[in-house]
């Protein structure tokens, strides 16, 4: 059961999931049935207990042994009714404890009734309320089938047991046959209405998922739209708007020579984001291939440094970098690209004027870990947690900077996808650390 989705695998014998998180999530999501089936037999044994009180009035000459165990089984019962209120969803389990408990409690009863009747005709009581118990247990109580497994071979094999040893009967003797037949059909009833909720959950499971996956889509397409409609059309109209006014002659080449030096910038930032936008497109299409190869750290680092000196030069932001030269990592070397690029222009991005930025990289037998340092405008505790999703409110740094959240995705995807882990450490005013970690070893 469960195909494809190995977390809800199930262990065929027992009934059990193998996934302890899906294994809770099944038994609280039938935690109301299993408790309304459970008060419903107790209320059903209830009623039938005092039924019977006024039915062995009239077929007992002395009925009032019969009479008191009726009535204190009713008494029973009705404080097991009444505790089962104080169950609530937190505490799930305790229905299967307590379904237990009212089994054995009432199995034991009727036992302790059948020894002490010396009433011949009462020979079979006991056979007959033991097939009545088996069969409930294993349909209608909410038990899952291990534990009604449990209670019923418990019931069953005393019954083996008691009879020829403690108090034989040859009527009761004759009635294991019966009992054997009702056991194997009990057992079986309780196997396959397991395998019908297992079934029925799994399947409410996966819905719930594919469900919660076409909103991701509408989503993440809905904050795609604002992307392309706010990051990339603005420099694109500009581009234009420039471009009109150089055809009209509207401009001399020195307004012209000024205006574009903006427009190159814009036009960079745009073009770093296309690239974002086309690796994250084809991570989602399922398309993507992860070619590793060596990658020599320091060697990339310098390449990106070297591409992002026009914002450098212009914020007067001095980068440290210290990183030896012989630090290679195996990986996708796109990818790797893509990560630190996002990871330095966001340093740059968020530095104030005259600020610094720090790059390191370490390598030992466990792991190579990157560090990203800048002393910027930092994070909140409130934005930290949700950095690395496509949201547009969690931009981080001052107020004039824009992001479209991408990026990090990216950053947090990619790493992932090369067996790597990233994270961050900020506050307001301090600037911000990530951290990039990659095992060594395969």
């Amino acid at each position: 059961m469960g195909g494809e989705h190995k977390k809800y695998k199930v262990n065929l014998f027992t009934l059990n999931f193998e996934n302890k998180v899906i294994k809770n999530a099944f038994s609280q999501s039938f935690y109301k049935e299993d408790l309304y089936a459970l008060r419903f037999v107790i209320g059903l044994s209830i009623a039938m207990s005092l039924a019977f009180i006024f039915v062995d009035l009239n077929r007992y000459d002395d009925p009032w042994i019969s009479i008191a165990f009726r009535g204190g089984m009713a008494l029973v019962l009705g404080l097991f009714a009444y505790l089962s209120l104080l169950i609530t969803i937190d505490r799930y389990d305790y229905t299967q404890y307590y379904g237990i408990t009212v089994c054995f409690v009432v199995i034991i009863g009727f036992y302790v009734q059948y020894h002490f009747n010396s009433n011949p005709s009462f020979d079979i009581f006991l056979s007959n309320i033991l097939t009545v118990m088996v069969y409930v247990i294993a349909t209608i109580t909410g038990l899952r089938f291990k534990n009604a497994f449990i209670i019923i071979s418990v019931a069953i094999f005393s019954y083996f047991i008691y009879i020829p040893v403690f108090n034989y009967s040859d009527i009761a003797i004759r009635q294991i046959s019966q009992l054997v037949v009702v056991y194997l059909f009990s057992i079986l009833s309780s196997y396959v209405l397991e395998r019908q909720k297992i079934n029925l959950f799994i399947s409410r499971s996966i819905l719930d998922e594919e469900k919660n996956k076409v909103e991701s889509i509408g989503n993440v397409r809905n904050k795609l739209f604002s992307i392309v409609s706010h990051d990339l059309r603005s420099p694109i109209l500009s581009l234009k708007g420039i471009v009109s006014l150089l055809n009209k002659e509207a401009v001399t080449k020195e307004e012209f020579r000024s205006l574009s030096v903006n427009l190159e910038e814009k036009l960079l930032h745009t073009s770093y984001l296309m690239d974002n936008l086309l690796a994250w497109s084809k991570s989602q299409m399922d398309g993507l291939i992860i070619n590793k190869s060596e990658i020599n750290i320091k060697e990339v680092v310098e390449n990106i440094v070297n591409g992002l000196k026009l914002d450098l030069v212009k914020k007067a932001i001095t980068i440290d970098i210290t990183i030896k030269k012989g630090i290679c990592l195996n990986a996708d070397r796109e990818m790797i690209l893509i990560i630190l690029r996002n990871l330095i222009s966001n340093a740059i991005k968020f530095t104030p004027y005259d600020g610094t930025i720090q790059i390191e990289a370490f390598r030992d037998d466990i792991s190579l870990q990157i560090f990203i340092k800048d002393n910027g405008s930092g994070i909140s505790k409130e934005k930290l947690n949700s950095i690395f999703t496509l949201n547009k409110a969690t931009l981080i740094g001052n107020v004039q900077a824009e992001g479209a959240g991408i990026g990090l995705l990216l950053v947090k995807e990619f790493t992932e996808l090369n067996n790597g882990t990233v994270s961050c450490e900020s506050s307001l005013g301090k600037g911000s650390l990530f951290i990039l970690k990659f095992p060594t070893k395969a």
